[in-house]
């Protein structure tokens, strides 16, 4: 998003307004340990999941993305709502890592 290419740039806002939602639900659903890969079409868990099975470091990583992601989604009208916790620092390292 920050780097579109000339051009493109109603395109790509277009595309993060439009699955800027489901983009969030997925990262709060691996924040919360959901396998990455097992998530269904709208982000959804599926029944396969097994919780708790996304690694330490990817959640680590994740929650250092997670809230510029939010503030990059809410800038080109994503619907983020409901994932304002997503923004929140202490949110995530609340989130277990089981380790």
């Amino acid at each position: 998003m920050r780097k579109t290419p000339k051009d493109f740039e109603e395109l790509v806002k277009d595309h993060f307004r439009k699955r800027g939602y489901y983009i969030l639900k997925a990262c709060d659903a691996y924040m919360k340990g959901n396998l990455i890969g097992s998530l269904t079409e709208d982000a959804s868990a599926s029944d396969q999941n097994d919780a708790n099975s996304t690694s330490v470091g990817f959640k680590l990583m994740l929650a250092k993305i997670v809230p510029k992601l939010f503030l990059a989604l809410s800038e080109v009208g994503a619907d983020c709502h409901e994932f304002k916790h997503l923004q929140h620092t202490e949110y995530l390292n609340s989130q277990p890592l089981n380790i």
